[in-house]
């Protein structure tokens, strides 16, 4: 644990800058607005960190014309209430930033910048923590592993590659599973229950000198899952439960497989061919990377790295980092939604999202959210779930509500409002990052024996889809 004091930007009158005092890591999940913003844009000060060095040649991020960024700028949506309880119409960008307490927001589309803005002191040479984000670069170094041939599948259990999960819940769980977060074994992801799993991994990672092998005997004590509808232990791939302890695993076996660090092996992979302009870092204790959190970079080079993944992997002298069909597998939705009647089709693929905008009172349906679905004509993308009667690429992703591009979006997300989410179809790559008052809008209740991940992210979904029509 590191704790310090940071240097502002100096007085006027040529006196000594102030200074900050860095927020606490393990009180993370208690910190007010100012803390998260130094504490998100300082992951180097708070924990170590290995750096991903950029190379020589840079990867252009053009601006776009004035015409089409008038156009995202101009962008409008419903959503929420007015005081008279009718439906808030005409909220801008700069509503949504207030909203969502947004630090950074970037929008590319067609592979130049048609919006870029920030706030609360933050800037383009910020070098901002990602949360969860970073699990789905993880996922993504996955497949790299995989096309290099560190790893044989994804069918390949866990325990192959970390054998201290041998003779615990984790053996034989394949890695499809892993990244799938439906491994079967028990694990309470509440950020506000100090007595939950994801505190005490967090404590392992921070405080613990042998952080490794701390988290790996938290892990080899999870117990199996209870499948509710059985009473019987639940099977691999059968019950979707959000563990953040499964992506640390994740991480560690590609890097056991690699024998390099995430770090290191993103910016052989990625950071340097891709072409990022600036370091980044990530979270790195004894030559092991964070694989659930930590990883560190500028607004522009998280939209690049959404570009890499909108091409599929493909780096611009053409090369294949990832097999073929990886990102179409990575976003075929297998985990039934959290909420009945949400995202009907799946919501969760190799650790990458589906939210789709949604009424924004789910209890009521009073407050119809517009657009819901962006209706500019496009096929269901990736689902293979649940199967039925009904033919998959006819089915929509919200029942009641045609297939429309909106179904393409997937993204990645972590905790306190970041994002990186893509439209293949549309050429669309929307970056946020925030500093949201709570984990998500509507955890947690420690009181909860388990979180269960109730929020959906309306005003996000609602923002992108508005974006989708209006840049179409």
């Amino acid at each position: 644990m590191a704790l310090g004091l940071l240097s502002g930007c100096g007085g006027s009158d040529g006196s000594d800058p102030p200074v900050t005092p860095l927020p606490d890591p393990q009180a993370m999940f208690s910190w007010n607005t100012q803390q998260k913003v130094i504490g998100f844009s300082n992951s180097a000060a708070l924990f170590p960190v290995q750096t991903m060095a950029h190379g020589s040649v840079t990867y252009p991020l053009p601006v776009a014309s004035g015409g089409i960024q008038k156009q995202a700028l101009q962008v409008t949506y419903q959503y929420g209430s007015n005081a008279d309880g009718s439906a808030h119409t005409g909220n801008t960008v700069n509503d949504f930033m207030t909203h969502n307490q947004v630090t950074g927001l970037l929008v590319i589309k067609n592979g130049q910048i048609v919006l870029e803005k920030y706030a609360m002191g933050i800037n383009a040479a910020t070098l901002w923590d990602g949360k969860s984000v970073s699990k789905s670069v993880t996922s993504t170094l996955m497949g790299a592993a995989i096309k290099d041939g560190y790893i044989g599948s994804l069918n390949d259990p866990v325990d192959n590659y970390v054998p201290e999960l041998k003779g615990s819940a984790y053996e034989g769980v394949s890695l499809r599973n892993m990244l799938h977060m439906s491994s079967g074994v028990a694990w309470n992801e509440n950020e506000l229950d100090p007595t939950a799993d994801l505190p005490a991994l967090l404590r392992c990672v921070d405080t613990v000198g042998d952080n490794v092998n701390c988290v790996l005997n938290l892990m080899k004590t999870r117990p199996h899952a209870i499948d509710p509808s059985t009473g019987l232990p639940a099977a691999p791939g059968a019950i979707f439960n959000y563990s953040t302890g499964e992506a640390f695993l994740s991480g560690l076996a590609i890097q056991r497989a690699t024998g390099m660090s995430l770090a290191s092996y993103m910016q052989k992979k990625i950071w340097q061919p891709f072409g990022m302009q600036s370091n980044g870092n990530w979270w790195t204790w004894n030559g092991v990377s964070f694989g659930a959190g930590g990883f560190n970079a500028t607004l522009r080079d998280y939209g690049r790295f959404g570009l890499f993944v909108l091409n599929n992997g493909v780096l611009p002298d053409g090369t294949h980092v990832l097999p073929d069909n990886w990102i179409t597998d990575a976003t075929t939705w297998t985990a039934n939604s959290a909420l009945p009647g949400y995202a009907d089709n799946g919501q969760y693929g190799y650790m990458w999202w589906f939210s789709p905008a949604y009424d924004d009172d789910l209890v009521g349906g009073t407050n119809q959210a517009s657009p819901i679905f962006a209706e500019v004509g496009a096929p269901l993308q990736n689902t293979d779930n649940p199967a039925g009667a009904i033919p998959v690429q006819e089915r929509a992703p919200v029942q009641g509500q045609p297939a429309s591009v909106s179904d393409w979006t997937f993204a990645a997300i972590g905790i306190y409002g970041q994002m990186i989410a893509i439209n293949q179809r549309e050429n669309l790559v929307v970056v946020q990052w925030s500093v949201w008052d709570k984990p998500s809008p509507t955890c947690c209740n420690p009181a909860d024996p388990e979180y269960a991940a109730s929020d959906p992210y309306n005003e996000q979904s609602v923002y992108l889809n508005a974006l989708l029509i209006a840049l179409h």
